[in-house]
């Protein structure tokens, strides 16, 4: 659960990358961004795992989706397997885990540059190890629920 939770910030993270949609004026109506049906086929196919999900997504978030989809052509096989697997990962997430994934990532970003080094270093430590290995690692701590597991690299 950890790990699917790490994953889904990953993509939170690519997602939140790009330049954020504003309001076009100050006090304007948000922008609503894209509905399903007037995005192309082939983004409609690349966003797929998003597609239940697309009426509640805010405008901002659909455009980044949509760039997103953008540059999907260019990136490898691999990294499409990725995003796709992420997409995924984050349409199975609950509301609840959902905020919580972006409220670890908001305190993520409050950290000190060195110290969010730290925690990729840490997190690409743990990602290299076999499955067994996390396997194992879950196991010598089997009091741990789900949020404290992914609180072990001090989000907070």
């Amino acid at each position: 659960m950890a790990r699917s939770l790490y994953r889904v910030a990953a993509v939170l993270l690519l997602a939140l990358a790009l330049p954020l949609g504003t309001y076009a004026a100050k006090g304007a109506a948000p922008v609503r961004g894209p509905e399903w049906a007037q995005l192309t086929a082939q983004q409609q196919q690349i966003l797929a795992p998003l597609a239940d999900d697309w009426p509640n997504i805010p405008g901002p978030r659909r455009n980044k989706w949509v760039e997103i989809a953008k540059r999907y052509p260019t990136m490898t096989p691999q990294q499409q397997a990725r995003l796709q697997s992420q997409m995924k990962q984050w349409a199975s997430l609950t509301p609840q885990q959902r905020a919580e994934v972006r409220e670890r990532y908001r305190n993520l970003q409050k950290l000190p540059p060195e110290k969010r080094e730290e925690i990729r270093r840490k997190w690409q430590e743990y990602d290299k190890l076999t499955e067994q290995e996390k396997h194992k690692l879950r196991q010598a701590h089997p009091g741990r629920s789900a949020k404290q597991e992914t609180r072990s690299f001090d989000l907070d």
